[in-house]
Order: C-alpha cells, then structure tokens, then sequence
C-alpha cells in the first residue's frame, strides 16, 4: 500500500507563487521573441507570380478591342493568373483580337506579291548603256560586266520573203574597233538541209570572238537551232530554237521569247538579207525595207528593217567593189545601228559592215579582204 504524499506547509506555498510567476512571465517573452505576437499593422499578402503564359495572354488583351467587346471587370488586377478568375476573360478573345488586327494593319496590294518572269525595258536607259551593250562588242575588257540589251517586242508584221541561198563559202575580213584591228574568218557551210556559220575574230595570236550558227531551212530561209557567242575571258552564251515548242531559250537568262517565222541569231542575219536580196530583185532599189527579227544570245531581240540606201563603192582588198547599202536605224539613242553593203557579184553577200550601240559606243567593222574557196 501507497503512503500519503507529505502536506504543504504554509511556508513551501510562500516560496513557490515567486516563481510560478517568474516562470510565466519568461513563457510569454519567449512566445513574443518567436513572433507569436504582432506589434505592427498586417502586411498585404504577395500576389503569385504570373506565369509566362499569362504575360503572353495579358499583353494580347491589351490591344485595342472592337466597340462591341465589354468593357474589363473591375477588381481584377492585370497580373492575375488564370487559376485567380478563369470567367473574366471571355472565351471569344482570340477571334476579337484577330478581328482587329485585320482593320488595324495595311495589307500590301496584290500586284506587289507578283514577281513577273519577264522584265520589261526601263523608261530612260540607265548611264551604264552608254557604252554600248557589251554583247556587240568585240573586244570585251575582263573586268566591265556584259549588260544586257532589253526584249523589244515584234510589233511589226514580218513580210514573206522569198530565198536564195548562196553556195559555201569562206571570206576573210579586216575586223576593227576603234584603234584596234585584227582579222575575221566568215565560213559559210549549207548542203541544201543543213547549215553552219561560224565568225571568228582574232587580235594577234588572241581569238577575240566566236560566233556559230546552225540549223536547217524552211519557208522563210534560214531557220536558226543553235546560236553561241563567246568572247575573250567569258563563257559562252547560246540562244536555243525550240521550233517544235515555237519557242527561244537561253542558256543564261530565264527568259522565253516566242520563236516567229523568219527569225534569224545575230550571225545568221548577214546570210539571210544575201539571200532575201538575191531573190527579191525590188527590193534593191533605193528606199525599200527588208525587215529582219533578230535575236542574241542574252535574250535580246527586236526587229531590224533595213533600207536601202541605194549603191555605194566599197574599197576592199581585192579593189573597189560597186555594192548595194542597206542601213538599219536605232529606235532610240541606246538602239543598235547597223549598217552593211552586199555585193551584187557575189551573191549579194556583205564586202563591208558596221555595228554600234549608243553615242559613246566606239563600234566595231568588217571589211573585205579576200573570198576562198571553204575548206
């Protein structure tokens, strides 16, 4: 059995209410020192931090609304996350904000999206055309750019002539331009089917230009397949007949030109108005049109009419030669001018012939030395 705890005497109590309150006292400075008491005003709490979706949503909805769109509810913070009042945005937003973007932002016309294949000819020729297009050049400076001479369309109808081709044969001529001179080898080649026409224009030991036609022959004389051109320190460029498609291409530009009847290359030409001349006995009087369309290598092309001028003596190397002139004039400053004299006891062919391009354009010339046999 348990004994009695002792009894309190008065004395103990006295001893013991100090310290109980002591103790009490220090239980309540220690919950104040941990916080537990607030000795200023409540502090707002943080609002959570948008996420980066949010702020994408947010700066949308800034942008200027339709009039019909409602007006923002009020009390919602512009930092609120979708989680704090995913009713107050209405569901609609994407469409509306499309909506006003269409009627706010310019769209630029349609022509202005459309890229033509074909470039036309500028209004005024640019100051680089002053020397003439680099293609009728002979003598090409490795660093001056060959520019191009525009597409000028067939707005002349193109009479039918009728044709005499001359036999083969190989003239050789003086080549000049300017100060410079050097030698030209024409050989012309045709069995009746088939042709090929070659220029070869030389400087000394250097081969400054190389100009090949060939082809057949159809109704209106020489009917061009190929045509290349090649000069000192440049590749070479070539036009293409595509006369079963009736169309021209070209190895550089991607330009397509519709292929007419009686079309001839920038060599071809000078064989073609012999053989025009020689079977068309009016038109060498004086004051009469042979009409041409002539194409080059660079997708350039117009027509070239030819008149005659009338007769006019030629000095060549083998003596004075009573020829027939013909002169082809420029459209504008820039145009190519052309002028040759055919040769009434040779076929008609050209004993001399000048080419230039624009004012400043020194041109270049042919002149008869010799006629041999081909080889």
């Amino acid at each position: 059995m348990d004994a009695d705890p002792p009894e309190s005497t008065p004395a103990m109590r006295r001893h013991l209410k100090p310290l109980a309150l002591l103790a009490v006292a220090a239980l309540l400075l220690h919950f104040a020192a941990l916080g537990g008491l607030q000795w200023a005003w409540p502090q707002r709490a943080a609002l959570p931090r948008p996420s980066a979706a949010m702020q994408v949503r947010v700066v949308a909805a800034q942008a200027p609304q339709p009039a019909d769109a409602p007006a923002a509810p009020l009390g919602v913070p512009a930092t609120m996350s979708p989680a704090a009042a995913p009713a107050r945005l209405p569901r609609d937003l994407p469409r509306r904000l499309e909506a006003t973007s269409a009627r706010t932002v310019a769209k630029p016309p349609a022509a202005a999206l459309v890229t033509p294949l074909v470039a036309t000819p500028a209004a005024a020729p640019s100051p680089q055309a002053e020397s003439g297009p680099m293609h009728t050049a002979l003598f090409v400076s490795p660093g001056e750019p060959p520019p191009l001479e525009p597409a000028r369309p067939v707005d002349e109808a193109i009479p039918h002539y009728r044709t005499q081709m001359p036999p083969p044969v190989l003239l050789r001529y003086e080549l000049t331009r300017g100060a410079l001179s050097g030698t030209g080898e024409l050989l012309w080649r045709q069995d009746g089917e088939h042709y090929e026409l070659q220029l070869d224009g030389r400087v000394g030991p250097l081969t400054v230009l190389t100009q090949s036609s060939s082809g057949g022959f159809d109704a209106a004389g020489l009917a061009p397949l190929r045509f290349t051109d090649r000069r000192l320190r440049r590749p070479t460029s070539a036009a293409n007949f595509q006369r079963e498609a009736g169309k021209i291409t070209f190895s550089g530009p991607a330009t397509e030109l519709a292929l007419h009847a009686g079309t001839q290359d920038r060599l071809s030409w000078m064989v073609q108005i012999a053989a025009i001349v020689a079977a068309e006995p009016a038109l060498r009087s004086t004051g009469a049109k042979v009409m041409i369309n002539v194409v080059g290598a660079h997708a350039d092309a117009s027509v070239w009419a030819f008149r005659c001028v009338g007769r006019e003596p030629v000095e060549t190397g083998a003596g004075i030669v009573d020829s027939i002139k013909y002169l082809r004039e420029p459209r504008d400053s820039y145009d190519t001018t052309v002028q040759v004299w055919l040769d009434p006891t040779h076929h008609y062919l050209p004993v001399h012939a000048t080419q230039k391009s624009g004012p400043n354009d020194e041109g270049f010339s042919l002149r008869l030395q010799e006629i041999v046999a081909p080889p």
